[in-house]
Order: structure tokens, then sequence, then C-alpha cells
């Protein structure tokens, strides 16, 4: 439903500026005002398609979070966040996990580039020969694939932020931080079930058994979610990132 929405909307923007119509418009009327009042429909109907979008993706999450813990996800919990207030706190919970995810890949993605960078300009200017090539390269791999770890476990910490939107009306910032605050200590254990369903995820690729996979996988870390949210809550989270241990590191005992 939410990429039909997508390929709706853009589709059929596209359509309609290829129309006989709106050829037909552009004559009769000034070109300028044309496309500066289809412009302002397109930014309007493109905030309905995102906000809706937002609210199905809510709904969707909250009913796996209902099977995760033991309840029955009907069909119609998928339309629950639907409506101007709902789709528009959907739209902005969504954008502000969005940005925060996106500024720690850039951040940690920057070494790798970095590195990746200094590599390409010795090869092109410098005398590197093959041996020395392939330890960087190995280098620049190994690079890459602790900063991707690094940056699934920061993304990660905020999956608690859709459970407690679905379920307590709180604002997005008090989700981010309940999130934070109950994640955290779970990083490690996060990561790991991300990497184990891999597997499953090539499986989609190899064999198509989509209508099976996917639901498995979103059900996992739905689980993973409100296992982690269920535990006893700290004070106060010092540390960004724990991997010292599957128990919060400001627990005791």
């Amino acid at each position: 439903m939410r990429w039909g929405y997508v390929v709706i909307n853009v589709t059929g923007i596209t359509h309609f500026l290829r129309s006989n119509f709106f050829k037909g418009l552009l004559l009769k009327y000034n070109d300028s005002l044309m496309y500066t009042l289809t412009m302002i429909v397109y930014c309007f109907s493109f905030y309905l398609m995102v906000s809706t979008v937002s609210s199905i993706r809510l709904g969707e999450r909250f009913i796996y979070y209902t099977r995760a813990e033991g309840g029955k996800g009907q069909l119609r919990l998928l339309f629950r966040f639907i409506g101007p207030e709902k789709s528009f706190r959907a739209l902005k919970l969504y954008s502000a996990l969005v940005t925060l995810k996106s500024g720690w890949l850039l951040y940690l993605m920057l070494p790798p580039i970095i590195c990746g960078a200094c590599i390409l300009y010795l090869y092109i200017f410098g005398r590197l020969s093959s041996a020395v090539l392939i330890i960087l390269l190995t280098g620049e791999s190994l690079l890459f694939a602790i900063s991707l770890v690094m940056w699934r476990a920061c993304s990660i910490r905020y999956d608690g932020a859709v459970y407690y939107y679905c379920l307590r009306d709180i604002s997005v910032r008090k989700a981010i931080k309940k999130s934070i605050r109950y994640i955290d200590g779970t990083l490690s254990d996060g990561v790991v079930l991300e990497y184990s369903l891999l597997g499953w995820i090539l499986s989609c690729i190899l064999v198509i058994p989509i209508a099976y996979c996917i639901p498995y996988i979103k059900l996992c870390r739905a689980t993973f979610v409100t296992e982690s949210v269920s535990r006893r809550a700290t004070s106060k989270s010092e540390y960004a990132i724990s991997f010292l241990s599957r128990k919060h590191i400001n627990e005791s005992g």
C-alpha cells in the first residue's frame, strides 16, 4: 500500500505534465502561472502522500508490536493513525528518526570515505605495488564494515521511539529519549539479531519467499524492541553506546 501510493503519486504528476489537457492550459493561460499552480498542488499532494505513508507504516509497526506482546494484530489497526493530526504526528516522528539516522550515517561513514579517497589518490598519482594496494583495500573494507556495524547500532537505539509513540500520547522528543534510555543497553544484541536475519533477506532475493520472510523479520525486530523496553528503566544513561555487556551499563548487580 505504501509503495503503491508513492508510485501512483509520482506517475500521476508525470502523466499530467505530459497530457494534452495540461498543454491546452499552457496555450490558454500564462506558463509561469500554470507551472506555479501545478507545483503548489503537487507539494500539497506530496505532503498528503508522505503523511499517509507514515501513518500506514506506524500502523503496521503497531500491529507487529501487538503480535509481539501476544495480542491479535487486526488489519484495522493498520489505519489507526490515519487522520489530519495523527498523520502529521506520524510524519514528524519518522522525519526526526530519518534525520538522526542519516546524521549518524554521514558521521560514521566519513572515515571510510576519507580513507577511500586517499587510496584512490595514491593509486592514480602514486606507484603502489599490487601487494600494498591489496592491503590498503583490505583495511578499507574492514573500516567500512566496522562503520556499518556502528551505524546499525546507532540506528537501533531509536527503534523504541516508534513503540512508545504507538502506545502513549507523548511528544517525539520524549519518545526518542525513552528509546535511548531503554535500548542502549541491548545494542549488541540488536546488531547480532539484524545480522542473523541476513540469510532470510538473501532468501527473499534468491528464492523470493517474501510473503513469509518479511513478516518474520519485522516480527523479530518488534519482539526485540518489546523485550528491551520491558526491562527496568535506569535513572540516567551515561553512554551513547554500550557493547560491554548485555546488561545495561548503569544497572548494578
